[in-house]
């Protein structure tokens, strides 16, 4: 059928358009919530769906059109309120219009179906009732969307968008009175109320305030737009008239000149928009552009901190911010700069692990999304994962999380806490606040990396000294004895006493130089160990005949086949040495030491590997002292030298390995060596 150029063709268009975009909105709505309120809300789009259909359906000339365009009125009528009332949660407020909401459609249906007569009343009646309801359902809105000075939460935000959106849908269905009787195409009361029924959606999906806004915007800036497009296209329809030929000329210089100025204009307006509605993402812009251009000119830790806490400073919507590091597998995440909290804040990975777990996905925590996972939790387990993360974030002040990672593993984030919401950052704000988080991991695995080539560099030009000067130390010590060993006893016993710690602390100090030289002096070429757990073994007891005197007792759990071909024999076997006496003294002669070798679970750090724990019962140690345990001329004992566990550590990292402590107070320590672990040994090699 031909549809003429003209205001009942444009009706016919825009109420075809309003029906199907109604039922893109019900599909949608559906698929996101199932409860009362999106039922509701659902039956007035279907209704809505089912009245612009019926306009359009009377436009091309359909008998039964306009009953089922007043049926679809009668029913909105009604709808619209309860609607209104479900959104805003104040079902209580439908008493006022009870008997009109519940009576108005079965009423208005029997007359629109009855004698002839009656029916263009009915119509009438129909068409005053939807207005009525629409009436009502922004009165319903406006009563209960909150002052924001009074609360400026999420839900009060939208629900005040969700009053704006009703009131501009009612002056849409007023606009149709104004164009009924001009003659003019009555298009107001067809696609102004999908504004409102797409804010619904929004309200029911609980978007971010901040989307919300950003949305607005975007819809002020294309309307400007198209509005512009529409008035210059009619004015060449009103200038040239029906004649086609110079209609398109006309077109055609007018689209010229748009596109000229399109752009200009375009930026004038969004950056008229951008002011009004998105300043926090301008802002966020302006505060991140500066740093983002330095981070890949930063070389060191220090000043990437120093960059990022300046720029948050600046930032007025922050609360607080955080960057955390991963400091050791055993202690957790250090706090290394924060702006709004307090100093020296740790995570401990032992302690939450499904806060490491959330991490290692990569995607960033937003303290809003968890709430909204929680309340819709099913699977066993997953309430409890959700609220440990929250509570997490709550002992952070963190609304946002941003994992820090290098090679696909994270080792640190970053936290922002809003001081003006609890939704504070959009879809934008958030991928630019990504952007620069994956900047930062790679800005500070560079200045790790710098930062190790440097030390390196450092240590070994001061372990040349060292070593040179410890030498140095040594001959006179040697000295000093053998003319003391030379010297007679003396006879006063005071003067006995003191040669006797005069020897004493000589022997000491030379204890400490050949530590010291074992420390500095380079490692020596690997020499395979075939059965790991035989020589455990031997090693373990060959250290325990030291304390043949104690009431220690030895227990054994080594698995065999297993081999470190990387490792040097004699290296490991002075840890193993080392690692046996410190949990002898620790048990101070009595208690049970465990020593076993296992094939270990993959990790970051070495994906295969074999694992010699060494296990004491002692009293343990607090964090502290394990966060300090392998620093060089650290100890906890009087007459120790405070390289055994520093010397461990090092000759275990020289092997491809890695040393692990794990100690509390009271429960004793656990020292566990990993190496990387070869296939087992070939038994004709072993016959051999």
């Amino acid at each position: 059928m031909r549809i003429d150029i003209g205001a009942p063709a444009m009706e016919t268009q825009s109420a075809f358009m309003a029906a199907a975009a109604a039922l893109v909105l019900l599909v949608a709505v559906l698929r996101v919530r199932r409860d009362h309120a999106s039922a509701v809300y659902a039956a007035l789009v279907a209704v809505f769906a089912l009245w612009a259909g019926g306009r359009g359906a009377s436009g091309l000339g359909w008998p039964q059109a306009p009953l089922v365009t007043h049926l679809g009125l009668a029913t909105l009528g009604a709808l619209l309120p309860a609607t209104a009332a479900a959104l805003a949660g104040a079902g209580g407020s439908l008493h006022r219009f009870g008997a009109l909401v519940w009576l108005g459609p079965p009423v208005l249906a029997a007359l629109l179906l009855g004698p002839e007569p009656l029916r263009g009343a009915a119509q009438i009646a129909a068409a005053s009732f939807a207005l009525w309801g629409m009436t009502a359902g922004t009165f319903v809105l406006m009563r209960y969307a909150p002052d924001p000075r009074n609360d400026p939460s999420p839900d009060a935000t939208r629900l005040r968008y969700l009053a704006i959106a009703h009131g501009v849908a009612l002056v849409g269905a007023a606009s149709d009175l104004i164009a009924w009787q001009l003659g003019a195409a009555r298009i107001g009361g067809l696609l102004l109320p999908l504004l409102y029924l797409y804010a619904g959606y929004l309200h029911l999906a609980r978007v971010r305030v901040a989307d919300l806004r950003q949305l607005m915007g975007s819809a002020v800036s294309l309307t400007f737009l198209a509005g512009g497009l529409a008035a210059s296209f009619a004015a060449v329809w009103l200038w040239v008239g029906p004649r086609l030929d110079l209609f398109l000329f006309n077109a055609f210089v007018a689209s010229f000149l748009l596109l000229l100025l399109l752009e200009p204009g375009r930026a004038s307006i969004q950056r008229a928009v951008d002011r009004r509605f998105v300043a926090g993402r301008l802002e966020l812009e302006k505060m991140l552009g500066p740093l983002r251009e330095r981070l890949p000119q930063i070389f060191t830790l220090d000043e990437l901190l120093a960059e990022l806490l300046e720029a948050l400073e600046r930032f007025d919507r922050l609360r607080s911010s955080a960057v955390f590091l991963r400091d050791d597998p055993q202690v957790g995440f250090q706090q290394v700069g924060s702006v709004g909290l307090t100093p020296r804040r740790r995570v401990n990975l032992i302690r939450d692990p499904a806060w490491v777990e959330t991490l290692a996905t990569g995607e960033p925590l937003l303290a809003e999304e968890l709430e909204k996972a929680l309340a819709h939790a099913r699977r066993p387990g997953e309430a409890d994962r959700l609220q440990a993360l929250l509570r997490r974030m709550q002992q952070l002040d963190a609304q946002l999380v941003l994992p820090l990672r290098t090679d696909g593993q994270p080792f640190g984030f970053w936290t922002l806490s809003d001081q003006r919401s609890s939704e504070p950052f959009s879809t934008s704000e958030l991928e630019l606040l990504r952007s620069v988080a994956s900047e930062m991991s790679v800005a500070i695995a560079n200045s790790r990396t710098f930062e190790r080539v440097r030390v390196r560099d450092r240590l070994a030009s001061l372990g040349e000294m060292a070593a040179g000067l410890a030498h140095e130390i040594r001959n006179p010590l040697a000295s000093i004895r053998g003319a003391l060993a030379v010297l007679e006893d003396p006879a006063d016993e005071q003067a006995r006493e003191f040669h006797a710690v005069i020897i004493e602390e000589i022997g000491r100090l030379d204890r400490v130089v050949g530590t010291f030289l074992d420390y500095a002096k380079p490692a020596a070429p690997p020499s395979p160990v075939r059965e790991l757990g035989d020589f455990v073994r031997q090693r373990v007891r060959g250290a325990g005949r030291r304390f043949a005197d104690s009431q220690v007792e030895l227990r054994f759990d080594l698995e065999r086949g297993l081999s470190a071909p990387t490792a040097n024999g004699d290296q490991l076997e002075r840890v193993i040495e080392n690692l046996v006496c410190n949990a002898y003294q620790a048990l101070d002669g009595k208690g049970t030491i465990r020593v076993s070798v296992r094939r270990a679970e993959a990790d970051d750090e070495l994906p295969v590997s074999a694992e010699i724990c060494i296990q004491d019962d002692g009293p343990g140690m607090d964090e502290a002292t394990l966060e300090r345990a392998t620093l060089p001329f650290f100890t906890t004992r009087g007459a120790g030298t405070g390289l055994g566990l520093a010397l461990c550590d090092r000759l275990v990292r020289e092997q491809g390995g890695e040393l692990r402590l794990r100690s509390r107070p009271g429960e004793g320590t656990v020292a566990s060596v990993r190496l990387p672990c070869g296939p087992e040994p070939d038994p004709d090699e072993e016959a051999a």
